[in-house]
């Protein structure tokens, strides 16, 4: 596979994660019975495990480790934050702190996009 082919496909399934995580929010924000759908809760872990896969192609194309790069440590921490954010969005108790969850990780998500554009860490280590 080509690396632009490689890079599409990973800015696809970033697409698709991110519109999932948005839609499933809503719809547990609603009560909505598709969100206690089996295939809401499979896919994204489908979709997630193929965007990680596309980022471990990508890496091992350029060579690149995320322990000698400034700015993919700072996707790893973003990737990170997502993640937790997202589950407290996905499965705290109280409906307020999901609310909180969710615009934290919309955040962490906003900080992903900035460093993969510029290629520029924020955080420093």
């Amino acid at each position: 596979m080509s690396f632009m082919a490689l890079k599409h496909l990973h800015v696809t399934f970033v697409a698709i994660s991110v519109v999932l995580f948005i839609l499933r929010f809503f719809w547990r924000s609603i009560g909505a019975k598709i969100a206690q759908q089996k295939w809401v809760k499979i896919v994204p872990h489908i979709i997630d495990t193929a965007l990680l896969l596309t980022i471990v192609g990508m890496l091992i194309h350029w060579r690149m480790w995320p322990w000698e790069t400034a700015w993919l440590l700072n996707k790893i921490v973003g990737l990170v934050g997502y993640i937790v954010f997202g589950l407290v969005a996905m499965k705290a108790s109280y409906r307020w702190l999901r609310y909180v969850g969710f615009i934290v990780a919309l955040s962490w998500i906003m900080f992903l996009l900035h460093i993969a554009f510029s290629k520029q860490a924020i955080i420093t280590f």
